[in-house]
């Protein structure tokens, strides 16, 4: 799968990636009860050796590692 990836600042610690037909990149998440969640993810951002995903979440905006369980 190829993306086009877009930085969101100077120093390269904030991006967005995109499909080659422009659709933003999407995440697909848990709730504690099993639930399956998918959220676009409004940005990546750099946490030392990892990165977390900026997704909305109950109308707040949230950064959240990729395997996270979220709350019901």
């Amino acid at each position: 799968m190829s993306v086009r990836k877009l930085y969101r600042n100077n120093s390269c610690t904030r991006w967005t990636n995109y499909s080659l037909d422009g659709r933003p990149e999407k995440i697909t998440l848990y709730t504690k009860s099993g639930k399956q969640i998918i959220r676009r993810v409004n940005f990546w951002q750099s946490f030392g050796n990892f990165a977390t995903a900026n997704i909305t979440y109950k109308g707040k905006k949230i950064n959240i590692f990729p395997d996270t369980i979220l709350e019901d």
